[in-house]
């Protein structure tokens, strides 16, 4: 695919989050990330800066009208979130390097629960993209390797507002 710029991805996908239906947003978001993954001069030194613990959530674009953001994740060698899922929809791709992602299904333990069992598993290399349903975005991201990795992440609002974008923490079997 193309190299796409930060002007036109951001374009893109301001229409697509205000005029598709919901639900149709994070796999269209996906489709075109893929050009902007291609971009080598996307992020700035400080957008590749990670934080003395951790991984690091930079903030590289906010559409001006709320509908999304774009980060740069910056992930060190060994670095994984905790078993998590959203407030909003999310597409991300691998900038540079490696990460996994383990998506999860709520443990069947009614409506208030906060276990979550492991469903699908896959490793993403730089060019890869995926993204997370609406509802039942539940998943973890690692970075196995011995080097450090970027994502791009696209998440729904404004990330200044939102912070973190995490809704909820799940406890897992393997952690305890």
């Amino acid at each position: 695919m193309a190299a796409m710029t930060l002007n036109e991805f951001c374009r893109k996908a301001g229409d697509i989050a205000a005029g598709a239906h919901p639900a149709e947003v994070p796999p269209r978001i996906a489709d075109c990330l893929a050009g902007l993954l291609a971009n080598d001069a996307l992020l700035t030194p400080a957008h590749r800066k990670a934080p003395a613990s951790g991984y690091g959530r930079n903030i590289v674009f906010v559409c001006p009208t709320g509908l999304f953001s774009v980060l740069a994740v910056v992930w060190p060698a060994g670095i994984a979130t905790p078993v998590h899922d959203h407030k909003t929809w999310c597409a991300f791709g691998v900038y540079d390097g490696e990460v996994v992602e383990t998506r999860y299904d709520p443990a069947d333990d009614g409506p208030c629960c906060d276990r979550a069992v492991a469903a699908a598993r896959g490793a993403y290399g730089a060019g890869a993209v995926a993204h997370l349903p609406v509802t039942g975005n539940i998943h973890r991201v690692q970075n196995l390797t011995l080097r450090t990795a970027i994502t791009i992440h696209i998440y729904g609002g404004d990330s200044r507002r939102l912070g973190p974008n995490v809704e909820r923490v799940y406890n897992t079997p393997e952690s305890g």
